[in-house]
């Protein structure tokens, strides 16, 4: 079996037969289970004779899942191969408002962060739910609005940390002229975030001041893996760049082979053993 993605458009709609739609709601995704399965699935299906593919999607949509108000937004096109060859759109829906499911072939709807363990097709649709993340990312400077999933991932972090401490942290980073961060935004999600600071004293291996530097970066587990931490690292550089800093510094702790892996795979160099990093933006 092969899965192959490409731009949306590049597949004649003609040849189109399913639209397969992953769909977020109340900050979680939606999963459902036909009647004739004990199996869960992304909301989607087969297209009707007279249905744009983005019909296809809209009815699919409502007919799964009782959405009564969305935002519908085409991800790419899609091919499986087992044998024949089948074509279809994937989208993404962000959806405002619930409705009572309709009766259909549909028996209950699963509403979690993750895709279930037991998957009606477990060999196409965490790859089709993937892309999806990839896609959607948008990277955002915090707000007052953010501040709740800023420190719940923050926590996970820095675990010594209390709540109250955590959020007292946070919200006078939010009113400081040398902090801030950025969060990782999948449609109503929140994926990972990223602190930086300017630092005016020395830091180790810099030759140059003020240095931008890197407080804290972390990705949620399910999320790593799609580039969502390089693109946190790069919004945060060209924050310290137009504050005037050429080079950004960052440190880990000794035993934390994953995280040296990441910042010398980004350019960062190991200037001492603490272990500190320093890099040329």
């Amino acid at each position: 079996m092969e899965v192959r993605f490409y731009s949306v458009g590049d597949i004649d709609e003609k040849a189109m037969r399913y639209a397969v739609i992953a769909a977020q709601h109340g900050g979680k995704w939606i999963f459902v289970k036909q009647k004739a399965r004990t199996t869960w699935e992304i909301p989607g299906g087969r297209n009707e004779q007279g249905e744009s593919i983005a019909q296809t999607a809209q009815r699919e949509l409502y007919e799964e899942t009782g959405a009564l108000q969305f935002v519908l937004t085409e991800v790419c096109d899609y091919s499986v191969t087992r044998g024949e060859t089948t074509y279809g759109r994937l989208f993404f829906a962000d959806i405002q408002q619930m409705g009572p499911l309709p009766e259909s072939e549909i028996s209950e709807v699963l509403l979690q962060e993750e895709l279930p363990r037991e998957l009606t097709y477990p060999d196409i649709q965490p790859l089709l739910l993937r892309r999806v993340k990839e896609t959607i990312q948008e990277i955002v400077e915090v707000t007052e609005e953010h501040v709740e999933p800023w420190v719940r991932m923050g926590l996970k972090l820095w675990p010594d940390h209390s709540f109250d401490e955590m959020h007292k942290s946070l919200l006078e980073i939010l009113h400081s002229e040398k902090e801030t961060a950025f969060l990782c935004r999948v449609g109503q999600l929140y994926a990972g975030f990223i602190q930086v600071s300017i630092r005016v004293d020395y830091v180790e291996g810099s030759d140059s001041s003020p240095v931008g530097y890197v407080e804290g970066i972390y990705v949620e587990e399910s999320y790593r893996m799609l580039g969502i931490a390089k693109k946190l690292l790069a919004r945060g550089e060209r924050w310290a760049q137009a504050r005037g800093c050429v080079q950004m510094g960052s440190d880990i702790e000794q035993h934390n082979a994953a995280s040296y892996d990441f910042h010398t795979s980004v350019g960062f160099e190991e200037a001492n053993r603490i272990i500190c990093f320093i890099k040329d933006i």
